[in-house]
């Protein structure tokens, strides 16, 4: 009897621990993946390549282009740029390389009022959120009419594959845009600059010139809508989804048929912390609105965390497999944009999603020292 009891209460003690997390921080901290040298950890480690298509086009780029490289811009909205004539007269941009991504890139251009950038089409995928300003877009499918998007500050964009575009700042302030890329992943794939920039395909299954081709939207899931534009994410409806945290809402668009670059946004509700989770894609964060902080830490190297404290326009970059976890500290809530490049890994059977169900007291003891500054901030 004796035997028995000891045997229901260690199922239960390993049940309770299973459940609380506990069992699972104590693997983590048992095996993790110190400097590559055990094999048997369930850590994957990424080492960044040396000389990939993209890097050699880096270091190219580098000598022509303003490029910023880091993990996070504070402001985007108000970051210096540099002149940049190669995307147009009177221009300005920073190219922005973010945690040593591969897959996708980001870039922030500038129109002065009445420019435009220089025409151009291009096999890689793109998304645009328009942070200032307002203007027009011209897309010229092969052998079809002129269409022209009209836009403002709030709207979200993405370019059709290999349209030809020209985006034109109708205003009289200048119109400042930020734009994600799948660029890396399809120079590390194709390897020639030529194939990607001078292709005569046309894509008709994503875009053959539709005049109703911007009103076309439809629900695809509950959190997924197929939608070619969006007007104002600062403000669009939300639907709630309680897998990050209780309160969390999120939408999710499949814009312009993309096979690669996905874009989504999340709220936060005041004062709430969201699971800590990893993905296998890069994601560019935009902050929309809301005050509070991020933290990013490789599996095991949670005293080596980096802490993002953001507010509406902070960018940053999470590595990739590593976690992170978002807190809104403010008293309204807190509203994201990410574009990331999901679907590509879960195509090829690499996709995983890791997240911690229940929260460290570490990081909940960060989450309320950004809780104390906010309430000291509002003094």
């Amino acid at each position: 009897m004796a035997i028995l009891a000891a045997f229901v209460l260690f199922f239960l003690g390993v049940v309770l621990a299973v459940k609380s997390g506990l069992a699972r921080r104590v693997f983590f901290a048992m095996f993790a993946y110190v400097k590559g040298e055990d094999l048997v950890a369930p850590t994957i480690l990424r080492t960044p390549p040396l000389n990939s298509p993209y890097q050699r086009w880096l270091v190219r780029a580098r000598k022509d282009i303003p490029i910023f490289e880091g993990l996070v811009i504070q402001d985007i909205e108000h970051v210096a740029l540099s002149p940049w004539p190669q995307m147009g007269a009177g221009v300005a941009g920073l190219y922005l390389r973010l945690a040593d991504y591969q897959m996708i890139d980001s870039r922030i251009l500038e129109i002065p009022p009445g420019g435009k950038t220089n025409s151009q089409r291009h096999l890689y995928e793109i998304g645009i959120y328009f942070l200032s300003g307002k203007g027009h877009t011209i897309l010229q499918q092969e052998g079809k009419p002129l269409q022209r998007i009209d836009w403002a500050a709030g709207d979200l964009f993405s370019v059709p594959l290999n349209v030809r575009h020209q985006h034109h700042n109708s205003g009289n302030e200048p119109a400042r845009m930020l734009m994600v890329t799948s660029f890396p992943l399809v120079l590390n794939v194709m390897n020639n600059e030529d194939f990607i920039d001078d292709n005569p395909s046309a894509f008709t299954d994503r875009y053959a010139g539709e005049p109703d081709y911007l009103e076309k939207t439809g629900d695809i899931h509950r959190l997924e809508i197929s939608a070619n534009f969006v007007k104002d994410i600062r403000t669009t409806a939300t639907r709630h989804n309680d897998f990050r945290g209780k309160g969390n809402e999120s939408i999710r668009w499949l814009m312009a048929g993309n096979s690669m670059l996905s874009m989504h946004i999340s709220q936060l509700p005041p004062k709430m912390l969201k699971k800590a989770h990893r993905l296998t894609s890069n994601a560019f964060v935009l902050i929309l609105s809301g005050d509070g902080i991020s933290l990013i830490w490789r599996e095991g190297d949670w005293n080596d965390r980096l802490r993002v404290d953001w507010k509406p326009g902070t960018l940053f970059a999470p590595p990739v497999f590593w976690y992170q976890q978002h807190m809104n500290s403010g008293l309204t809530s807190a509203r994201y944009l990410a574009i990331n490049i999901p679907g590509l890994v879960r195509n090829i059977g690499l996709h995983f999603e890791d997240q911690i169900e229940v929260d460290t007291a570490e990081s909940r003891k960060e989450w309320e020292r950004g809780l104390d500054q906010a309430a000291k901030r509002k003094r």
